[in-house]
C-alpha cells in the first residue's frame, strides 16, 4: 500500500469515528464539557421524531472561560454556581506518579462577606507521596470585592505552558503513549491580597514561598498500547527554594446567546529574590489573551496571543518559557522552542456543518481551519528582540464534535515543502 492510500484510508477512517461521536456523544460526556462552537442547531419538534431548523446554541452550552494558570482550588465568586459544596474526584496517570487518586472541594455560600474555602487531598502511588493544597479567602470590606488569602500546597506540578488537563493526559499516555508534560514536586505557602474590579479583571499582589524537586521517570508506567515504544525521560529542574512576589490580572469569560464576543486574560509579573531570599534571582512576565468571536450563528473564530519576557536574571529550568506540540506549534515536536522569552499566535477558525438535538442526546459536526505561529528564544542581554528571530508557522485542518468532546487536527509546517502531516487529537477546544 502506497503512502498516499495510507493516509487516505487514515482520515477516512477517522471521519468515520467523528460521525460516530457526533451521533452519539454521551458516551464522551464524562471527560469534559467545554463551550462548544455555535452552529445551525437542527431541534426536534414536540412530539416528532424529525429534524427542523434553529439558529443559535442552547443556553446549557455556554461555558465559562479562563486560562488554565493558577492552582485551581477555589472558582470565583461568578463561576460559582449557588451550590453550597462541591466535590470533584481527581484521577491522574503519568510517568512520574504513575497512579494519582483524589478529591477536591470547595465550600462558599451567598454572602459576599463569607469567607471562601477549597481544597484537595491526593495520594501518588508510584512514588508512595501524600499531596494536598488548601486555600482560604476572606472578604475584608463590602461589597467582598477586596480578600485577602493564604494557601499551602504540595503538588506534582508541571511548566505552566504545559497545559493539557489530567484527564486529557491520561488519555494520551494510556491510549497513545504519550505525556505531553514534564513533571516536578512543587511544595509552598502564600498569601494574597485580591480586588475584583467588575468588567475589567480580578486584580492580586502575591507573596509566596515554593520548594522545588526534580522527580524521575518510574519505568513501570504502563500504556494498552505501543509498549515497546520507550518513555520520553523527565528532565530535572533546577531544585531549589524560591521567594516571590508577584502581580496578577485573571479575568474569566463567559459569552450569552447575543453576544459576539468573550475576551479572557491571564498577566503576570513575578519577582523571584530581590531582598526576599531563596535561590533564584529574576523579573519574569507572562500574559495570555484569549477571545472567542461568534462570526455568525453557525461560524467562530477562537484567538489566542502568548507572549512572556525574562527582564532580568536567568529563569530556572521550571520558570522557561517553552512552545512545540499540542499546547502551541501543533506541526512541531514537543517543546521544541525553549527559552527566557516567547511570542505566539493561535486562530481556529471553525464552521457548524450541522447540528441534531433529540431529548438529552446532542450531536453535530464542525470543520476547522487553524494556525499556529511563534517562538521561544533566550537572549543573555534580555532583549524581547522578536524582530531578530525566525518565527516558526505551522497550519491545518480539523473536525471536531458539536461538543468539543472530540477534536482531530491534521497540521503541517508551512515552512517546510518535506514537512509531514502530525496528527494529534483533542478531547476539549486547545484554547
Amino acid at each position: 500500500m502506497t503512502l498516499a492510500r495510507t493516509i487516505r484510508s487514515s482520515v477516512m477512517l477517522l471521519i468515520a469515528v467523528l460521525l460516530c461521536a457526533a451521533v452519539a456523544p454521551a458516551a464522551g460526556a464524562a471527560l469534559l464539557a467545554a463551550a462548544a462552537p455555535e452552529t445551525l442547531e437542527f431541534t426536534p419538534k414536540e412530539r416528532d421524531t424529525g429534524a427542523v431548523f434553529a439558529r443559535g446554541p442552547a443556553v446549557e452550552d455556554e461555558e465559562w472561560m479562563r486560562a488554565p494558570f493558577g492552582e485551581g482550588l477555589l472558582t470565583t465568586r461568578e463561576q460559582w454556581s449557588g451550590d453550597r459544596r462541591r466535590t470533584e474526584l481527581l484521577v491522574d496517570y503519568n510517568r512520574v506518579d504513575r497512579l494519582r487518586l483524589g478529591v477536591s472541594g470547595q465550600m462558599q455560600v451567598a454572602n459576599a462577606m463569607a469567607p471562601r474555602l477549597g481544597g484537595r487531598i491526593e495520594y501518588a502511588f508510584g512514588r508512595e507521596r501524600l499531596l494536598y493544597g488548601l486555600q482560604l479567602e476572606q472578604p475584608i470590606a463590602p461589597p467582598g470585592r477586596v480578600a485577602v488569602g493564604v494557601s499551602v500546597v504540595r503538588r506534582t506540578d508541571h511548566l505552566d505552558l504545559h497545559q493539557v488537563d489530567d484527564a486529557e493526559n491520561t488519555l494520551a499516555l494510556l491510549l497513545g503513549h504519550y505525556d505531553d508534560r514534564d513533571y516536578f514536586e512543587r511544595e509552598g505557602i502564600g498569601g494574597y491580597l485580591t480586588w475584583r474590579v467588575p468588567d475589567f479583571s480580578t486584580v492580586s499582589v502575591h507573596l509566596r514561598r515554593d520548594q522545588y524537586r526534580s522527580l524521575p521517570l518510574d519505568p513501570r508506567t504502563r500504556s494498552w498500547f505501543h509498549r515497546s515504544r520507550p518513555w520520553r525521560d523527565n528532565p530535572a529542574i533546577d531544585d531549589g527554594e524560591t521567594r516571590t512576589l508577584s502581580l496578577r490580572l485573571e479575568h474569566a469569560a463567559r459569552p450569552g446567546r447575543h453576544r459576539h464576543a468573550g475576551l479572557y486574560h491571564w498577566l503576570d509579573v513575578e519577582w523571584a529574590d530581590h531582598g526576599l531570599g531563596g535561590d533564584f534571582q529574576y523579573v519574569r512576565m507572562l500574559g495570555d489573551v484569549r477571545s472567542v468571536m461568534r462570526l455568525s450563528p453557525a461560524t467562530t473564530l477562537n484567538l489566542r496571543l502568548v507572549a512572556g519576557h525574562t527582564a532580568s536574571g536567568t529563569l530556572p529550568r521550571q520558570k522557561a518559557f517553552v512552545t512545540g506540540g499540542v499546547d502551541g506549534l501543533r506541526a512541531h515536536p514537543f517543546d521544541a522552542f525553549r527559552g527566557d522569552q516567547i511570542a505566539l499566535t493561535q486562530a481556529e477558525y471553525s464552521i457548524g456543518l450541522w447540528r441534531r438535538r433529540h431529548g438529552s442526546l446532542r450531536g453535530g459536526i464542525a470543520a476547522i481551519a487553524f494556525l499556529d505561529a511563534g517562538t521561544a528564544w533566550s537572549d543573555p542581554a534580555h532583549r524581547w528582540n522578536l524582530g531578530d528571530r525566525h518565527i516558526a508557522t505551522d497550519g491545518g485542518v480539523g473536525l471536531a464534535t458539536a461538543e468539543d468532546r472530540l477534536r482531530v487536527y491534521l497540521a503541517r509546517d508551512l515552512q517546510r515543502s518535506d514537512g509531514g502531516i502530525v496528527l494529534t487529537v483533542r478531547f476539549h477546544r486547545p484554547f
